[in-house]
């Protein structure tokens, strides 16, 4: 996987609690044009802290153009933030 860090605008998902947003799609802008990407499946989730933020970082797969994909999310929470971070 390629390191991007390219932040990115995602529709999550909460549970009833209000906690841990699941990433449901998100757009991305390649070659001066917006493409959304709907996250086929979560493989796993886990939580970081880097300089003292707190983060969680999703590794996901999705067929994106026929292929089958695998990509990292990262969810900057004090910011509230998305970054595509790995493809």
């Amino acid at each position: 996987m390629k390191l991007l860090a390219k932040p990115v605008d995602a529709m999550v998902v909460f549970n009833s609690e209000g906690r841990d947003p699941r990433p449901y799609k998100f757009k991305i802008e390649e070659n001066g044009e917006m493409v959304t990407i709907k996250v086929d499946q979560v493989l796993s989730s886990r939580k970081t802290k880097v300089c003292g933020a707190e983060n969680i970082l999703y590794e996901c797969q999705s067929t994106i153009n026929g292929k089958l994909r695998r990509f990292e999310l990262k969810y900057f929470c004090s910011r509230c933030v998305w970054q595509l971070y790995k493809m």
